[in-house]
């Protein structure tokens, strides 16, 4: 069971913000037992890239879909490879069984 996290291969273009790039990703919930989702970038070795967006992470509904646009520097173009969400679960949650899941698209 995991979520829906498009498209594959994302590629950047020119933002309306000159030296910041720019791609538009989906996020579509289809786990019921979970709403919050965060959003990052990382570079070939997992570290982390800075990006900008509305929000790192996100609240989404069941079956529910939600575009995201996501923001890189020119600077960092060739340093991020990889666009990721990641379910989140609520602090407190009890449940053995709950599993998280991430995503991760390959940046062209």
């Amino acid at each position: 069971m995991g979520h829906q996290f498009t498209p594959t291969y994302p590629k950047l273009k020119p933002s309306y913000v000159q030296g910041v790039l720019t791609t538009k990703m989906e996020l579509f919930n289809t786990r019921k037992d979970i709403s919050y989702y965060s959003i990052g970038v990382f570079d070939k070795d997992w570290n982390k890239v800075a990006f900008a967006t509305d929000s790192r992470i996100v609240q989404i509904g069941y079956l529910n879909r939600k575009s995201i646009d996501v923001y890189i520097r020119s600077l960092d173009k060739t340093r991020a490879v990889y666009i990721c969400s990641q379910s989140k679960m609520l602090e407190g949650y009890k449940q053995s069984t709950i599993v998280s899941s991430k995503i991760c698209s390959k940046i062209k």
